[in-house]
């Protein structure tokens, strides 16, 4: 896939360590990344999984 897709994973990847650290709004951000280039990719399996992590942050994002 290249080095964009590995990015994706990276994303991924820092938002999870960002959402473990209660960092929600920087969490946010990177799982949207994440989601933008497994859209580019059409990777409909990885996107899920990124879109299901971004909806179960908290909405409350002033931490």
């Amino acid at each position: 896939f290249g080095d964009r897709f590995s990015q994706a994973l990276t994303y991924y990847c820092l938002a999870s360590l960002a959402q473990e650290q209660e960092d929600y709004p920087e969490a946010r951000a990177y799982f949207q990344k994440a989601l933008e280039i497994y859209a580019e990719y059409q990777d409909e399996y990885r996107g899920a999984i990124a879109r299901e992590a971004l909806e179960r942050l908290p909405d409350n994002s002033e931490n």
